[in-house]
């Protein structure tokens, strides 16, 4: 364990072997899909930039970036991914620099990066506050920050909570399983929009705010759409997820492209 700026112990070994369940339902496996595909295409790389990727996990999006010719830093505080990371980037021949370290204290000079991302992690960090006031310290003054996460106040989960008490009696193994909106064990703050906009705000300009699918967490949403074909489902998901995108507030994931404050100075 190592301790960041609140004293609080940092998990060297965490993994993400839970992070996806035993069984991925067409929603979860479009979700994924689309955040990673809205978030990179967000990021843009252009040939040559420097971008960090924080909370960078197995660097799989890394090396997405690279590929596109940016030169790339993965920071991420667990032993495990980063032993993970260099697997994947050795089998893949992808080249990403790899960092041990945690956002709240970056281990990176000033104005440093053309870009900083942080796609699906700011809900693990201690202090996000800090990690934003460090990502402004080492983007270069035309820099850009993308962050994309998880929206805990999401259409889906309000939904949820509300037929909780049906669906539960329709399918009893629901009560055995954890609810979708319970903040997991390994995260430490539930993020929504208007937390995400505050948090934000503090060193940057919001430039582009997207959402990115609608309904997950709904009861019984998955299997139901596990039932139809795939083409089916996937173009209905579609079609949900391009009504999520001018409404941040209700989708399952919040993106966020941002400049920091000083430029407009």
């Amino acid at each position: 364990m190592i301790q960041n700026h609140h004293t609080e112990e940092i998990d060297l070994e965490w993994n993400d072997d839970d992070v996806v369940p035993a069984v991925v339902y067409p929603n979860l496996d479009f979700l994924f899909q689309q955040m990673l595909h809205l978030t990179l295409k967000e990021v843009a790389p252009g040939q040559g930039e420097l971008i960090l990727d924080v909370g960078s996990g197995r660097a799989v999006d890394g090396a997405r970036l690279w590929e596109k010719g940016a030169q790339v830093v993965g920071l991420e505080p667990s032993r495990v991914m980063l032993v993970r990371a260099k697997e994947y980037l050795s089998e893949n021949n992808a080249r990403v620099g790899l960092a041990q370290g945690i956002g709240e204290n970056l281990p990176f000079k000033g104005h440093s990066f053309d870009k900083v991302m942080c796609k699906g992690a700011l809900d693990h960090f201690f202090s996000p506050s800090k990690t934003m006031e460090e990502i402004a310290r080492v983007l270069k003054p035309q820099g850009e920050m993308i962050i994309s996460i998880a929206n805990f106040d999401s259409l889906g989960f309000r939904l949820g909570k509300r037929l909780y008490p049906v669906t539960k009696f329709l399918s009893p193994s629901l009560a055995r399983e954890r609810k979708p909106w319970e903040l997991p064990l390994d995260h430490t703050y539930k993020f929504d929009y208007p937390f995400l906009s505050s948090l934000v705000k503090q060193h940057f300009e919001i430039k582009k705010t997207k959402g990115i699918s609608l309904f997950f967490g709904l009861p019984l949403w998955g299997s139901i759409l596990s039932r139809f074909p795939h083409p089916v489902s996937y173009a209905l998901l579609k079609i949900l997820d391009r009504l999520a995108r001018p409404f941040p507030s209700l989708a399952d994931v919040i993106l966020m492209k941002c400049a920091p404050i000083d430029k407009l100075r």
